[in-house]
């Protein structure tokens, strides 16, 4: 081989190093992300309890698809999605519908229906079809645990009925659920449904399937407080911390999100839910609007690694923002 032979060849093969080092730093954030976020709570502890972690969440988690989306839509991703990104707590609101002689529990943000697609014939968006989907993650994921927090949406409906829908479905796969009035450590529900209710047991089934009781008093004031959080009782031993200033304007949101952000509350014994959605202090909504200005403010802000903020639950949540709350579990 000639001189000019083997230096044509080095530099080719010099250029295809490079080629693929740079291809490699070209690699887009999503793509670096997806192996970690899909099973992020592979490397938290099992003696961990889940009170005691960030957990990334999202608010009206099923809205991707919803009639009258200008007020009422508060996410842009599905289900099956929102699992890849790296959320783990979704917010479920449930409605009775009759369907064929029988009550099947459905979806709806207050009076506007969640949608299986985007199509104005899209017939309405099922807890079954949710489940489905929860049931694919967690069987392709087992490290990781998703918590559904069930509320009755319409004040209309009997509370005892919700639940005994509610419990036919889970009693279809009982063993796939946690379903104990007791904060879990995540070693017992990895692969598993934790069931969160908003609503009292009514049926009544008892504590140990009545799941984690997340009741808390209505936070629509709009009463500026220097503490925008709210206990309650989860069961004798354990307690709920909530922030949910739904009606407050984007400023102020955004302080009293970084309020319980700075001061997080998150403990063994207690399970803090801080939410991030508004619907403003106007006479009408428009979460997209609000979501941008507080979710630019939620990935400026200087996360602490190692530091539990419990429960931060988001509108239109982007995955970097999923990264930041569940990054802060590992040092």
């Amino acid at each position: 081989m000639t001189d000019i032979k083997r230096r044509l060849l080095a530099c080719a093969l010099l250029m295809c190093m490079m080629v693929c080092v740079f291809a490699g730093l070209a690699a887009t954030p999503a793509e670096a992300a997806d192996v970690r976020a899909v099973n992020w709570m592979e490397n938290v502890p099992d003696e961990t309890k889940l009170s005691s972690m960030s957990i990334p969440g999202t608010h009206d988690s099923c809205t991707q698809n919803v009639d009258m989306r200008y007020i009422f839509q508060c996410q842009d991703a599905s289900i099956a999605t929102q699992l890849k990104y790296g959320y783990r707590y979704l917010d479920m609101r449930l409605v009775l519908e009759k369907r064929s002689g029988q009550e099947t529990l459905v979806l709806k943000h207050n009076i506007a229906r969640c949608k299986v697609s985007d199509s104005p014939f899209s017939r309405t968006l099922t807890l079954a079809d949710v489940l489905k989907d929860v049931y694919a993650f967690l069987d392709e994921h087992p490290s990781e645990t998703v918590i559904l927090c069930m509320k009755a949406e319409n004040s209309k409906d009997d509370v005892a009925a919700v639940q005994k829908a509610l419990y036919k479905m889970i009693d279809q796969a009982s063993e796939r659920w946690y379903l104990k009035n007791e904060i879990p450590s995540l070693g017992a529900v990895r692969g598993r449904i934790v069931l969160a209710t908003r609503f009292d047991d009514k049926l009544p089934v008892g504590s140990d399937r009545c799941g984690l009781y997340f009741g808390w008093t209505d936070q629509g004031d709009r009463t500026i407080l220097d503490d925008p959080t709210a206990d309650s009782v989860i069961n004798g031993r354990e307690t709920l911390c909530v922030q949910d200033r739904y009606n407050y304007d984007v400023g102020d949101k955004i302080t009293a999100i970084r309020t319980c952000l700075d001061s997080s509350h998150a403990a063994n014994d207690t399970f803090f839910l801080n939410f991030t959605s508004t619907s403003g202090s106007g006479a009408v909504g428009h979460p997209k609007e609000y979501a941008k200005d507080i979710n630019l403010d939620l990935y400026a802000y200087e996360w602490e690694a190692g530091k539990a903020y419990g429960v931060v639950i988001v509108d239109f949540g982007p995955k970097k923002i999923a990264e930041k709350i569940y990054g802060t579990n590992f040092q």
